[in-house]
């Protein structure tokens, strides 16, 4: 993501905008949730999994098993105190064409916009505004019983998840202790629709073929169970190698574990 992408090429702001959905598909949107400031931090984690696998001999290699849930996490400051007047939100006409599968989906921004500012604005507090977007990202609802799922879109950023964690602070308050001034870190976890985690398995995906070398003590029973958790494909391991006896294995050896379909 690029200065480009969040500002507009017709010199506006874009703004933050978080869209509840009811259900896990994301097709039934209730409300979006236009931030007061663009978020002052933002992090993203990337997660894999991956297995320690012991051998006969000293050390361990490691073996991919999976791409975990990704997670976001933004500061978001709210501000009723007139210190920084915030921008109104301009959505910018940046062409994503060049992300292919990965341009954000700005056609399913709907349902209900609620601006953090109109809010603050009217409550000269900032109370109202983060109860708002409890309510939308935090909150059970109604209807569905569970809290909402969560489209975020930045600009060419757009991540699809459920709130974690929201850790409110309040830092400014007026005469009658209202807070006039707080920041909210938010912590979201992915959750993509079945057809995006197809897409996304299929993009990923590695090649499941494994090249490992032969160490002392070990045999093609053990390796197998190792790559396999079985060890019942040896027969067809030994035949993709061309192994003569299959019970004499030389240390240094390559070997070859193919993809093999598991009944």
């Amino acid at each position: 993501m690029s200065l480009n992408d969040i500002f507009s090429q017709k010199g506006g702001l874009e703004k933050l905008k978080i869209t509840a959905f009811k259900d896990e598909e994301y097709n039934e949107a209730t409300a979006t949730y236009v931030v007061m400031y663009n978020p002052t931090t933002f992090s993203q984690e990337f997660k894999s999994k991956w297995i320690p696998e012991e051998g006969p001999a000293d050390g361990k290699q490691y073996q991919f098993r999976t791409l975990e849930s990704d997670s976001v996490s933004f500061e978001f400051l709210f501000d009723a105190s007139s210190a920084s007047p915030p921008s109104a939100d301009k959505p910018g006409d940046t062409n994503f064409d060049y992300l292919g599968d990965d341009k954000p989906n700005l056609e399913s921004i709907s349902g209900n916009k609620i601006n953090a500012i109109d809010i603050i604005s009217k409550d000269k507090h900032v109370d109202g505004a983060i109860r708002k977007f409890l309510d939308i990202t935090q909150n059970i609802q109604s209807d569905t019983h569970k809290p909402n799922y969560l489209q975020i879109n930045w600009g060419a950023y757009q991540f699809r998840g459920v709130l974690a964690t929201a850790t409110i602070n309040y830092k400014l308050f007026n005469a009658s202790g209202l807070p006039i001034r707080a920041t909210v870190s938010a912590n979201f976890d992915q959750s993509l629709s079945r057809q995006e985690q197809a897409a996304t398995t299929a993009r990923n995906s590695p090649d499941l073929t494994h090249e490992r070398t032969v160490k002392s003590g070990d045999t093609l029973l053990l390796m197998c169970k190792r790559i396999y958790g079985t060890q019942e494909y040896y027969l067809e391991v030994a035949k993709a190698n061309n192994l003569k006896n299959f019970r004499k294995l030389i240390p240094g050896q390559k070997l070859i574990f193919p993809p093999l379909a598991k009944s």
